[in-house]
């Protein structure tokens, strides 16, 4: 039995094609192998089958085309029920999909590039066409096939590249320019063009060739060619050829993958922190989210506010959901050592995948296509912790199939409106909640005031926790009179050992991102008031225009340093308050 869909759908059984006939059963086929040995519930395949217009019936229609599907092939007993729905089994070697990629990865591992160059030619000899051509299902053509496409392309750049590293030239500048053409944007493709044409002398055309893409990219898409683009170009221009791929000596190692197929399952969480409280309604929130295609949450709020912790308890308690694997990634986006680029977080996730450095592409573009890739129709999770903007973010996301789950500071409002991340921004905890992480009775009074001294901040309760551990001859009492003491509190809330949990330096880190402006403001208003305030009572504490004032305000509000109230009334939150007082009395931007 031999079942293909690297093309049109076809079954054949004893060198013989069966048909399959009846459009909705050919849907439901290659819906069936395209997650071939997983059960698709009846809810998946009717949208896959019906594209949201599924009639009134469908679970009894679903269950018709089963019965008629397993009439088509040679073996019923090959599609199978199961308590979620229903599956179709296949054994090694059956699905030209497990073929090829179980080539291509073998072929990443292939320490020779001669031995790449064969194991590509024969995972892309597989391919007839785009994959399942002649089926008609939009869902499949839209949200299934195109990370399987996606990996032709990836294998075919990758088998490319060894033949130029090979110096093998003949005739594929004429496949490179058929490329071009059906993939105008693809830029790896003009890379190897220009490098081909470079190779055979042609050094006029190459410079020619990178003329037109780069009228065309900033014509139709008003930027410029990218770096390694840009970067060839200036290599063949001076004629040093420094690039891999115009090098006159030929590599012999593995330099680019192309999306080996998993071989691990990576459960790269930290621990979550030992005591946990509260948070019932952003749990709601994130189940909600859980099972969605596509899944983006950011969990936004200030410093120390229990962000990290949230999205760990909330993935630790929902790992069996993730069956294929959890990764983590520290962003660094407010921290003391500068925050992580994309290509090296891509990097680190792309490792934990099972890739090796050696064999990871370079550049950011061509990192994050292989994690989506790899990603794809897998049921993982990925937690981006602390991160810094937008731009950092976006190429680290999953493919489809994925849940990520952001922290940060920032509420990544770009990533909500042009990636449709769900942000969920983490509140103060519950006053009644917040005393049981000072391991006191929470319907003391006293209990209660150190909890709001702490403004109900996780991280202050925590450091808190600790010393009135550390020293249990203090009172309470006593400890309320050292908080209320405004001068001494930030002190009271240092560990002392110079820990990256001390609340001053998390303070200190998001003051740091501000810009002058900003700054200057945040000192301003902290100072002058801790009470709420308008846009003109800020602009006339600034000495600055309104315009100016609710452009800095907003940024302030973005990172959580000032709360926005209502539309025109605003205040400093009483951690951040304290900091920049702090700030203000030394006259500097700490």
């Amino acid at each position: 039995m031999r079942y293909q869909i690297l093309g049109p759908l076809l079954v054949e059984h004893e060198q013989q094609t069966r048909p399959v006939t009846g459009g909705k059963v050919r849907t439901m086929l290659a819906a069936l192998l395209l997650h071939a040995n997983q059960q698709l519930s009846v809810a998946q395949l009717a949208q896959r089958m019906w594209a949201g217009d599924a009639p009134h019936s469908v679970r009894r229609v679903v269950q018709t085309n089963i019965v008629r599907l397993r009439h088509e092939l040679p073996w019923p007993g090959s599609v199978v029920t199961g308590p979620a729905g229903y599956s179709l089994l296949v054994e090694t070697g059956e699905l030209d999909m497990h073929v090829f990629d179980r080539l291509v990865g073998e072929a990443a591992a292939a320490p020779e590039l001669t031995d790449q160059a064969r194991l590509l030619g024969r995972a892309l000899a597989l391919w007839r066409g785009p994959a399942c051509a002649d089926v008609a299902s939009p869902w499949l053509h839209e949200m299934d096939l195109p990370a399987l496409n996606e990996r032709r392309l990836l294998a075919l750049e990758r088998r490319i590249e060894v033949d130029l590293l090979l110096h093998r030239t003949d005739g594929i500048v004429p496949e490179l320019r058929r490329l071009t053409v059906e993939h105008p944007f693809r830029e790896r493709f003009w890379v190897h063009l220009m490098a081909a044409l470079y190779r055979q002398g042609r050094q006029a055309e190459a410079l020619s060739t990178y003329q037109r893409l780069s009228h065309r990219f900033i014509d139709e898409l008003g930027v410029e060619p990218g770096e390694e683009l840009r970067e060839v170009h200036q290599q063949i221009l001076r004629g040093t050829g420094h690039h891999p791929l115009l090098s006159p000596a030929a590599a012999t190692t593995a330099a680019v993958p192309v999306a080996p197929p998993p071989v691990v399952v990576p459960r790269m969480l930290p621990a979550g922190a030992p005591h946990f409280v509260g948070r019932a309604e952003e749990f709601a929130t994130l189940d909600w989210h859980r099972d969605e295609e596509a899944a983006v949450v950011v969990l936004d709020g200030p410093a120390g506010i229990g962000k990290s912790a949230l999205a760990l308890r909330w993935l630790h308690d929902n790992d069996a959901e993730f069956a294929d694997g959890q990764l983590y990634v520290d962003l660094r986006g407010y921290a003391d050592e500068p925050p992580l680029e994309p290509a090296e977080a891509l990097g680190v996730l792309l490792d934990d995948l099972g890739v090796a450095e050696a064999a990871q592409p370079c550049g950011v573009a061509a990192r994050a296509q292989l994690f989506r890739t790899l990603t794809a129709g897998r049921r993982l999770s990925v937690l981006l912790d602390n991160a810094l903007d937008a731009d950092q973010v976006r190429p680290l996301l999953p493919g489809a199939g994925g849940v990520a789950v952001i922290t940060s500071r920032n509420q990544l409002r770009a990533l909500v409106v042009h990636d449709g991340a769900v942000r969920v921004t983490v509140p103060r905890l519950d006053p009644a909640e917040a005393p049981v992480l000072l391991g006191l009775n929470p319907r003391t009074e006293e209990a209660a005031r150190l909890a709001e001294l702490c403004d109900r901040t996780p991280l202050a309760l925590r450091i808190l926790a600790e010393r009135m551990a550390r020293l249990p001859h203090v009172s309470p009492a006593s400890w309320i009179a050292e908080l209320s003491d405004e001068a001494g509190r930030l002190a009271a809330l240092d560990a002392g050992d110079g820990a990256s949990g001390d609340l001053p330096r998390s303070l200190s880190w998001s003051y740091g991102r501000l810009d002058p402006d900003a700054a200057d403001l945040m000192r301003r208003l902290a100072a002058h008031t801790t009470k709420a305030f308008t846009t003109g009572q800020a602009a006339e504490v600034a000495m600055l225009a309104l315009p100016a004032v609710r452009q800095q305000l907003d940024r302030l509000v973005g990172v959580h340093l000032v709360e926005q109230l209502n539309h025109d009334l605003y205040r400093v939150s009483l951690l951040a308050g304290l900091y920049g007082r702090h700030c203000a009395l030394l006259d500097r931007a700490c």
